[in-house]
Order: C-alpha cells, then structure tokens, then sequence
C-alpha cells in the first residue's frame, strides 16, 4: 500500500479527544489507521462513536479487514455521499485521499460535506507525485491542493514535511470550537 503520512496522528488524536464524535466518516481508508486512532480515543476517553468508511477500492475492504474497524463500509466513489443527504456527522477525515479525486469532485464534496458534518479535517500531499498502485487506478495523484483552495472556508491550517492538514467547521454543532 502506498505510503501514508503520520505528521498529523497525534494532532488528529488530540482533536478527536477534545470533539469526542459520535458519528465519524473516513473518505479513503486505505488500512483504517483513522479508524484505530478515534477507537482507541474513544475507549481511552470513555465516549461512543460509530464509524462509516467510504472506499472506492472494492478489494480493500477484504485486504485490510474493514468491516472489523468500521461499523458501516460503503464501497462507492465518495462523490456519490451527495445522493444520500440526510447524512450527518459529527466529523469527517479525508486522509490523503482528496488529491486521488478530480479537483471539481474534491470541491463539491466539500461543499456537500459543509452542511452535514461538525468539523471536516483534510490531510494531503504537496508535490508528491504517485501514478496508480499495484494496478489500482485510484491510488493516482490527479489533482494538486492548496490552502488557497479553502479559503472560502477560513479553515485552520498546519504544514508539516510537505504534507498539510486543513481543518474546516461545518454548520452541524459540535461539542467545542477547535478553529478560529
């Protein structure tokens, strides 16, 4: 499985401890290394939560076990969450995944996700290049980010070895405000 940055673990753990989500959405698992970091939150700190998974790759699922970190997978473009509007959450994590999808989809999710979501946290690569994996097309780099590109939101925004960490506040209510 291609790489998948750490810079911003720990600071993901420490807001999910402080938000405390019942209902978190992961766009693009890839192994459920968020799913493992809000559960051990969640037990360390004694709160529910119930986990939903988007991903793309059908053959993930059975790879990495999915079905045993998330209470829900759904095996679908994320793009598609746009059909289902009655969903809400109290967090969503879109981890290194949004550079895998066109810039216009990316963008649209978001806005989509704005209504529906407590706090939306985006991590992705700057100028990295990645073709497909392992005949995974979705593994693909086609769109490049960048912190301009969620102006329009007045995001908090952190930087670290070339990986970046967007966190936006969406309309649902959430337990406290984490950004400015």
């Amino acid at each position: 499985m291609p790489y998948s940055s750490g810079a911003f673990d720990y600071w993901i753990s420490t807001a999910v401890g402080l938000l405390r989500p019942r209902m978190v959405l992961d766009i693009g698992p890839g192994s459920g290394k968020y799913a493992k970091i809000v559960r051990d939150v969640a037990a360390k700190d004694q709160f529910e939560t119930h986990l939903t998974a988007v991903e793309i790759d059908g053959s993930y699922v059975e790879k990495f076990n999915l079905k045993s970190l998330y209470d829900d997978v759904i095996i679908d473009s994320a793009i598609n969450l746009i059909e289902k509007p009655r969903v809400r959450f109290g967090l969503v994590i879109i981890g290194d995944c949004i550079e895998h999808m066109r810039k216009s989809d990316g963008l649209d999710l978001i806005n989509f996700l704005i209504y529906r979501s407590g706090y939306i946290f985006v991590v992705y690569p700057e100028a990295f290049i990645q073709d497909d994996w392992e005949g995974h097309a979705a593994e693909a780099h086609i769109s490049t980010w960048a912190i301009e590109d969620f102006a329009t939101w007045k995001p908090l925004h952190h930087n670290r070895r070339n990986m970046h960490l967007v966190v936006i506040k969406g309309y649902q209510p959430s337990r406290m405000r984490i950004t400015g």
